[in-house]
């Protein structure tokens, strides 16, 4: 029988054997040195087979071992695996009672904690698995935390400690960081909201550190609240704590933490009535001014701003002028919604905001500018388009303009209630304007209804003027 012609096949008494050396790179991974298997009592027929077989198997695991990711995962299965029986034990005596009286389940920890951070031949791994079994050891469910508050305050940093040095170690799925990212997938946050969120949780991570969730508690909380200027409005202490409301809410959904510590941090009140918070339009007057201005310092070549920039802000300002769009969504038209007859809204603030809206004769000459590649100098902004248009609009009205628009609710934004004032003024009802500002129906309603036909929707656009107020009107 000619069993040395087939790698890793051997014969002993008689019988044959699988037996093959683990790569040395490989062996504390799988934590032995050899495979050896006995093929049974079969022929060397069959044998060959079954040794083939083994070897192309462990030939792919050796191939899939050469990925330090993989190698990582296997060799923390290996580790663990090694570890159970020592933690099922001392788990075990601790429920049984059969330790000694004096053995200290928190000082054993500590000294464990300590032996496996020092020790010299120990590298990552071995450290990960055995900070590991000391947490399931020492502060499992079997094991009950202390009564006393300064005894508690030691477990609790005890425990903490080695949480967090198994998170540096081998990643926690419950860190503020994955919870962030598993919120805002779940949730589809769109990708430029998504991006304001990732700036606080940043910000967040910078003061308290990318702990485990469960970590996360409202004394850290309120700390970080209490670390923003105190200058900071209500609205913008509750929009910063956005995105952490929803990542606590997420992850007690999901079951990945038992207790929401949010409800616990009180913010500041918002005491501003509606009228005060909300932008305010500009008046026909002031509306008149700001197409002048435009008109003078847009309208030709600018020091300092390359003419397709100059060209797209002024398309985009007087757009939102004649549509009551925000300005984010006029920066993202696609050029599928760019039509003679109308502008397409998709995907926008909310689902009410998707909506048609007709083309106003004041801007007729938009569609042939934008497939023209009127907006292209904007694709090269990567985070916000709206900016450069923010930017400049809020300089054009407050240090171009004489005298200036100093009221610091008359911005870019204001076009919105601008127009809708328009609107209102020509005669448009409540269901009209909302349905070209955007705004959704209240109600069950809405899932029947589509809104107001386009043909009538277009009488009120053209009917909206918004430079001018009727003999007999008082602007507002």
């Amino acid at each position: 029988m000619p069993a040395h012609t087939v790698d890793h096949l051997k014969i002993n008494g008689g019988r044959f054997y699988y037996r093959r050396r683990v790569p040395t790179r490989h062996q504390k991974t799988l934590g032995i040195k050899n495979w050896n298997r006995p093929c049974g009592k079969v022929s060397y027929q069959q044998a060959v087979v079954l040794v083939t077989d083994w070897a192309a198997k462990h030939d792919a695991l050796i191939k899939a071992l050469d990925n330090p990711e993989t190698a990582q995962q296997v060799r923390q299965e290996t580790e663990t695996a090694k570890m159970a029986p020592h933690v099922a034990d001392m788990v075990k005596a601790q429920q049984t009672g059969t330790l000694p009286p004096s053995f200290d389940p928190l000082e054993a920890a500590r000294a464990g904690y300590e032996a496996a951070a020092s020790h010299p031949s120990f590298d990552e791994q071995d450290r990960l698995a055995r900070f590991r079994a000391i947490h399931d050891a020492s502060f499992g469910p079997h094991v009950i935390p202390p009564i006393n508050p300064d005894e508690r305050d030691e477990f609790d940093l005890v425990k903490r400690k080695l949480e967090r040095r198994i998170t540096e170690l081998g990643g926690n799925p419950i860190t503020i960081t994955a919870m962030s990212e598993a919120y805002f997938k779940k949730n589809q946050i769109k990708p430029e909201v998504r991006n304001k969120y990732r700036r606080v949780i940043k910000r967040l991570i910078a003061q308290v550190g990318d702990i485990p969730l469960d970590h996360l508690n409202a004394d850290r909380l309120r700390e970080f609240r209490d670390a923003q200027p105190d200058q900071n409005k209500a609205s913008a202490i509750q929009s910063l704590f956005t995105p952490i409301r929803g990542m606590f809410k997420y992850a007690i959904g999901e079951g990945k933490i038992s207790e929401n510590p949010m409800p616990s941090v009180v913010l500041k009140r918002e005491k501003r009535s509606t009228q005060m918070i909300k932008w305010k339009p500009f008046s026909p007057a002031e509306v008149r001014r700001i197409f002048a201005a435009m008109d003078e310092f847009w309208g030709s070549p600018l020091r300092g701003m390359a003419d397709e920039r100059r060209l797209a802000i002024h398309m985009v300002c007087r757009v939102q002028a004649f549509t009551a769009m925000r300005p984010k969504e006029v920066v993202h038209l696609l050029p599928e919604n760019v039509t003679d007859k109308s502008l397409i809204v998709i995907g926008s603030k909310t689902e009410g905001s998707d909506r048609s809206i007709p083309l106003h004769p004041a801007i007729a000459d938009f569609p042939a500018f934008f497939h023209g590649g009127g907006f292209d100098t904007f694709l090269s902004q990567r985070k916000d388009r709206t900016q450069t248009v923010r930017q400049n609009f809020t300089n054009l009205i407050r240090k171009m303009m004489d005298p200036p628009i100093i009221h610091e609710k008359k911005v870019l934004y204001s076009w919105r209630s601008t127009y809708s004032n328009a609107m209102r003024r020509a005669g448009a009802d409540n269901d009209m304007r909302r349905a070209i500002l955007g705004h959704k129906l209240a109600g069950s309603l809405a899932h029947y209804d589509d809104g107001p036909e386009f043909f009538k929707k277009r009488k009120w656009i053209k009917a909206s003027v918004n430079r001018r107020v009727k003999r007999g009107q008082v602007a507002a």
